[in-house]
C-alpha cells in the first residue's frame, strides 16, 4: 500500500509522475530537434539562422518552466501537457481519480 506524503501525492503518483514528465519532455524535445533540423537544411539567409536562434531560446525558456515536478504544481503541469497534446489521460492512470478530473477539466481551459 501507498504511503502519502504531506503535499498529497502518494508514491506511486509520484512514480507515475516521474514517468510521465520524462516521457513527454522526450517527445517534445524530439519534435524541436526534428523542427530546428528541417529549418536548418533550408537556410538559405542569415537572418533565417537568427529566427532559429529565436525559436531555440525562446523553446529553452519555455521548456525550462513547463516540466514543473513539484508536487504542488503536479496538477497544472500535466493539463498544460494534456492540452498541448504531449500526454493522454491514460498516462495518468493510476492518480487519484479526483486529480484526474482536475488535470481534465483545467485541460479544457
Amino acid at each position: 500500500m501507498s504511503t502519502t506524503i504531506t503535499t498529497g501525492w502518494t508514491e506511486t503518483e509520484i512514480e507515475i509522475s516521474e514517468r510521465v514528465l520524462k516521457k513527454a519532455y522526450e517527445r517534445e524535445t524530439k519534435t524541436l530537434v526534428e523542427k530546428v533540423k528541417n529549418k536548418i537544411e533550408n537556410l538559405q539567409q542569415v537572418e533565417e539562422l537568427w529566427q532559429v536562434h529565436d525559436l531555440l531560446s525562446s523553446k529553452r525558456y519555455d521548456l525550462d518552466g513547463k516540466y514543473d515536478n513539484r508536487e504542488p504544481m503536479l496538477v497544472f503541469t500535466f493539463a498544460q501537457l494534456l492540452k498541448e497534446g504531449w500526454i493522454n489521460l491514460e498516462e495518468l492512470t493510476g492518480l487519484e481519480k479526483g486529480k484526474l478530473a482536475q488535470i481534465s477539466s483545467l485541460a479544457r481551459m
